[in-house]
């Protein structure tokens, strides 16, 4: 009853009668009240008028799934979807599936509101604050040639900057191998995982900094993250089911490519959101640190710098433990 409510009420641009809702549906007018109270319990802000009727104003911020799946344009990713309100990290959860059920969707997505323990490359913890962020790992069932594995982190770069810059319409960036920044500060960060005992199957894992202000964040944070709310003129939160949707199309839609082993094309999709070209950094490797000028970075050869003594060097996404911008001094 009450999807079928909200259903109807999206379709409406204004107040619509409480009679002309009943007939509608098929309901007494109390069983509409009752309705409307219980959605408006559950979050959803709907005004009410004595005379005008009922009116729909938005849907609560919250990752119901009936929302999310509502209005997805998606055949893959996200069609078969778990919510959970709290988890160790979205990755374990997604393995624990994996390992219950070898028929698992290929595109299984699954979110949390909140991780205990999420977790980014090399073991660094991810702060994952209840309710402010998309926290979500999808499942992703496709031979994948272990020297093109690379790309599956490269696929989801790909679609998380394409998705900010068209989508929320911000100056997202991608920061070699699985940072997504914007002007400078992290919003996004990528872990691809994958085991011997599961052949052709990733868990790619995404942490997206959506309503956070800046005191959410731990004190040695502050300076190097933010949120797509700090980054937006007016600060003004986002609901998250508007940015989990395309999200997901986004991420299908470069899937496609991946599954159609379109290398050249990801890489030159991939490069267009990589500033790093020419750009002085500093990169740690192998508990050593280097500094030189990027000459060349790819998805699946990793970065090249020239060092300060002129040679030019290497570097692979699996051994960098971190790359920033250095100061020419």
């Amino acid at each position: 009853m009450s999807r079928a409510l909200i259903r109807f009420l999206k379709k409406q641009s204004d107040f619509v009668p409480v009679d002309v809702v009943a007939d509608e549906l098929e309901l007494h007018r109390d069983a509409v009240f009752t309705t409307v109270e219980e959605l408006i319990e559950a979050g959803y802000s709907i005004e009410f008028h004595p005379y005008l009727g009922v009116k729909l104003v938005d849907i609560p911020d919250k990752l119901l799934a009936d929302e999310i799946l509502d209005d997805l344009n998606t055949k893959t990713i996200g069609r078969n979807l778990v919510i959970h309100d709290t988890v160790v990290s979205t990755n374990d959860a997604a393995w624990e599936l994996i390992e219950s059920d070898p028929a698992l969707a290929d595109g299984t997505v699954i979110v949390a509101e909140h991780q205990t323990n999420g977790r980014g490359r090399m073991g660094r913890a991810w702060h994952s604050a209840r309710g402010t962020g998309l926290w979500l790992s999808v499942v992703l069932k496709a031979h994948v040639p272990p020297d093109k594995a690379a790309f599956v982190t490269c696929m989801a770069s790909l679609a998380l900057a394409n998705m900010l810059q068209q989508f929320v319409y911000l100056p997202a960036e991608i920061k070699w191998p699985n940072d997504i920044i914007i002007r400078g500060r992290k919003a996004c960060g990528i872990l691809v995982e994958a085991r011997s005992n599961q052949p052709d199957v990733f868990v790619l894992g995404i942490g997206m900094n959506v309503n956070q202000l800046r005191e959410d964040f731990p004190e040695d944070l502050r300076a190097l993250a933010t949120s797509l709310r700090l980054e937006r003129p007016g600060a003004a939160p986002l609901n998250r089911v508007r940015v989990i949707r395309p999200l997901m199309f986004y991420l299908e839609k470069v899937y496609e490519l991946l599954r159609k082993k379109k290398w050249d094309k990801l890489a030159r999709a991939w490069a267009e959101f990589v500033p790093m070209g020419g750009r002085l950094v500093t990169l740690e490797h192998g508990g050593r640190q280097y500094k030189g000028t990027v000459q060349r970075v790819d998805p699946q050869k990793g970065i090249t710098l020239k060092l300060e003594d002129g040679e030019s060097k290497d570097f692979s996404a699996e051994g960098v433990a971190n790359v920033r911008e250095a100061t020419g001094e």
